[in-house]
């Protein structure tokens, strides 16, 4: 009898550990994935981009932010396309520039981690618009991600005018170099388009 006793516990043992991965599992799942929002409620107004950013998950201010950072930067890697590593760049991105919103919408301080997400956020723009012109110099159609490029570079150019909107004094000033980016960006973006 108790030979029998101790093989039941051992399998409920068993069937708690596996409860607790599967429930530790779909946490994690529901952390990393995305969703697509748009930065703006309301209806959209004819002079604003239609184009939409991708939700960013976990914030830069989240303490496990630096595992999906690390995440984003192992899938990277092992993408060898140019014109793939292009949208996941413009992805990573839009990413950031959503983060870099949601941050400065925080009552806490946070405008000095914002101005810095949108910064990282216009590096990997920046990474998308090289790829796209590799890939076009190797002869890839890249008319559609072009197309991407255009519209999310106005759609980043209006999410930078709303955040600076708020801003007065001194904060307006460290998003100014981000204003100059975006307009470089922009005379690039025609180029790979044409």
């Amino acid at each position: 009898m108790k030979y029998q006793i101790r093989k039941v516990s051992r399998v409920s043992k068993v069937s708690s550990v596996a409860r607790a991965f599967l429930v530790s599992l779909v946490i994690l799942m529901v952390l990393f994935s995305t969703t697509t929002v748009s930065a703006q409620e309301g209806e959209p107004d004819s002079t604003k981009s239609t184009y939409t950013l991708s939700y960013p998950g976990l914030l830069p201010d989240h303490p496990l932010y630096f595992l999906k950072a690390g995440r984003d930067r192992m899938m990277s890697i092992f993408i060898s396309k140019p014109l793939e590593k292009a949208e996941f760049n413009l992805l990573q991105a839009d990413k950031r520039v959503e983060a870099s919103f949601m941050l400065s919408e925080k009552k806490e301080n946070k405008l000095d981690l914002s101005q810095s997400t949108f910064s990282k956020a216009e590096n990997y723009f920046e990474a998308a618009i090289n790829q796209t012109m590799a890939a076009k110099t190797q002869g890839i159609n890249t008319s559609e991600v072009s197309k991407k490029l255009k519209d999310a570079n106005k759609k980043h150019q209006q999410i930078l005018k709303d955040i600076t909107n708020k801003l007065k004094g001194k904060d307006k000033n460290k998003f100014a170099v981000e204003h100059g980016r975006l307009r470089d960006f922009e005379k690039r973006v025609k180029e790979v388009n044409r």
